[in-house]
């Protein structure tokens, strides 16, 4: 039984604090007296141990843009010095964790993961900067014990590896992930989810934890299928260009707060930037602009007028040379960086012909090219049919200040694809 009253939680426990020994008393057959039953009741009372209050904190972070209010206990911390970690000393930890009031904070993050609509990767991003405030810079493998505890406890599947002083929380997930460790264990595929900011770089032997406290829990989710209700950060940005040989202007307004979330998120699967929303704020900037300028087109004029945006509107460079690594897009970031490549642009066409034409696509995969193709029973140019539908290539990334639809994207005329993704 839990009470909550102000800022403290009572654990109250039903086991009495010593042996209670009834004696004989006087009394009528299968009848307490009034005044015995008071007396009982009073020895059993004073007999349950008095719960001991447990303080809970608060404090205040930014969680991206958004400040963000978390409760825990300070006694759920495990204050140790870890020299070297084995499975007894984990499980001394795991043990002693368990014993400790880590559901208040659980409750609380789990409270904002509803409010803020954060997905299981946000979620997880929130709990571990959580953690590094409450243990203060303290022991990392206390750390990540702690969130593979916690993760445990919110309904995932998490399995703990480790080597030396460090920890590592591994989480079972269904979605398919590029350049994040993986490991195999019982048929499921657990993502090194500690080894996201680049402290892990190359292979090494680690050691797994045998206890797996969740192993029916659930996967783990990456995906964006929406984005979360965070503090919007809107920055304008001025665009131009030429739509049969005249200049088109525009100014969008984008939200940085979704380009700051996407900076060190993990590769997902390349169809995955694709189903990948507008944010709210680039939505209510940029559709009705680009409905009002499609509204006296035909449907090919419509698809050249995209394909004009997507391929002049921005300048390209490949994500290694700017970025100096692979950088997959969500279309949010094509207006927040200078540069963008064949996946980025076919993440921004494919939004916007679903969202302003409502049109079946088929995304195209080439050994070292994306691009898209758009259902058509009768534009004309190269085509394929895919599962009884015409698609028509519509390559967002080139020619660059050409608007011309229905051309194997140059180069790729003899190359084989293959279909990643479909919008219906």
């Amino acid at each position: 039984m839990r009470l909550t009253q102000n800022a403290f939680v009572f654990e109250l426990s039903g086991t009495p604090s010593r042996q209670l020994t009834l004696l004989p008393f006087p009394m009528t057959v299968n009848r307490f007296s009034p005044v015995l039953l008071s007396f009982l009741t009073a020895i059993f009372l004073s007999s349950v141990a008095t719960p001991e209050p447990v303080e809970i904190q608060r404090f205040t972070m930014d969680f991206f843009a958004q400040p963000i209010n978390i409760e825990y206990a300070p006694t759920m911390r495990v204050d140790r010095s870890v020299r070297e970690l084995d499975e007894r000393v984990i499980n001394q930890i795991y043990g002693d964790l368990k014993r400790r009031p880590t559901h208040i904070l659980l409750k609380s993050l789990l409270a904002n993961k509803e409010i803020y609509a954060l997905n299981d990767f946000l979620f997880y991003k929130l709990a571990r900067q959580s953690m590094a405030v409450i243990y203060n810079g303290k022991e990392s493998a206390l750390r990540e014990i702690s969130l593979f505890h916690l993760l445990n406890e919110a309904g995932f599947d998490a399995r703990l590896t480790f080597k030396g002083k460090r920890a590592y929380v591994n989480i079972f997930t269904q979605d398919d992930l590029f350049e994040v460790p993986i490991i195999e264990s019982d048929g499921r595929s657990y993502a090194n989810i500690s080894c996201m900011n680049g402290e892990c770089n190359g292979r090494q032997r680690l050691y797994i934890f045998q206890n797996q406290p969740n192993p029916s829990g659930r996967s783990f989710g990456f995906k964006l299928n929406d984005w979360p209700r965070l503090k919007i950060q809107p920055v304008k940005k001025p665009l131009r260009f030429n739509f049969r040989n005249a200049t088109v202007n525009m100014n969008v307004t984008y939200d940085k707060t979704m380009v700051d979330i996407m900076e060190d998120y993990p590769f997902i699967h390349e169809y995955a930037y694709l189903e990948t929303p507008l944010s709210p704020t680039l939505r209510e900037s940029l559709l009705p602009e680009l409905r009002r300028m499609l509204g006296p087109l035909s449907e090919r004029e419509q698809l050249e007028f995209l394909v004009s945006f997507t391929r002049s509107a921005f300048a390209y460079k490949e994500d290694n040379a700017y970025f100096g690594r692979s950088k997959p897009m969500v279309p949010e970031e094509l207006f927040s960086y200078d540069y963008s490549d064949c996946e980025d642009r076919s993440a921004l066409f494919f939004a916007l012909v679903k969202d302003l034409m409502g049109k079946s696509m088929a995304v195209v995969a080439y050994d070292d090219h994306l691009t898209v193709a758009v259902e058509s029973d009768d534009i004309p140019g190269d085509f394929f049919n895919y599962e009884g539908r015409r698609y028509i290539f519509c390559d967002p990334t080139g020619p660059k200040g050409s608007s011309r639809i229905g051309q194997i994207p140059p180069g790729y005329e003899d190359k084989s694809f293959e279909i990643i993704g479909q919008h219906k």
